[in-house]
């Protein structure tokens, strides 16, 4: 089991550390519910930008990074409303990640939490690495369909000896962005593991699924 629990980190880079909130752009706000900031309630005027380098079809998105030793931000592939970014620790030996973003399950991945997912985040690793114990904030996956507040639950799964091997879920409380709400809060876990190459799967539920907290 210490095996298959090192890959949880990379179960939840889908949803790493929050984004910073920042205003619509159009005018004056309505007042806002619930307490929140005048412009955490704006309506999103556009999708998150697309990676540099991004490639695209009718199903999905993807994109190659390669993983910096002094740590920094992953692009993730903007795609049906959703994109962002996720913040990494240094990961040593530097190695290439390549993120695939899509909708709906054309990949034919399992189903790991209940209901259908918002979001898949397809991964893979070009080789083993071991990450840094120090980690900034920033990043988070975004889009208009995620609502600041509301509660989802990351799922995870990596794919070893040909069978997808289910990880522990874990919760998010989204927060507003510039582009919609965030999920994020993940981020911390890749601190001062070491993972594997392989491959795996993120999807993203609407609704706490977990007793953990990402």
């Amino acid at each position: 089991m210490l095996f298959f629990s090192r890959f949880r980190v990379l179960a939840v880079m889908a949803a790493a550390a929050t984004l910073s909130a920042c205003a619509g752009a159009n005018g004056t706000l309505p007042p806002s519910p619930q307490g929140f900031g005048a412009g955490a309630f704006a309506l999103p005027d556009a999708a998150p930008p697309a990676c540099k380098g991004q490639t695209k079809t009718k199903q999905s998105a993807t994109v190659i990074d390669t993983l910096s030793t002094k740590g920094g931000l992953a692009c993730i592939p903007a795609f049906g409303g959703f994109g962002g970014s996720v913040r990494y620790p240094g990961a040593n030996p530097s190695v290439d990640l390549t993120l695939t973003s899509s909708t709906t399950n054309y990949a034919k991945l399992p189903s790991l939490g209940s209901g259908t997912p918002l979001f898949y985040l397809q991964l893979a690793l070009s080789g083993s690495t071991t990450f840094a114990a120090g980690l900034k904030a920033g990043g988070g996956l975004t889009g208009k369909k995620i609502v600041a507040k509301e509660t989802y639950t990351a799922f995870g799964a990596v794919l070893a000896f040909g069978i997808y091997v289910p990880l522990t879920p874990c919760y998010v409380v989204a927060k507003p962005g510039k582009y919609g709400g965030v999920i994020g809060g993940i981020g911390t876990l890749l601190k001062g593991q070491s993972v594997p190459k392989t491959s795996g799967v993120i999807e993203i539920y609407s609704g706490k699924q977990a007793s953990d907290k990402c």
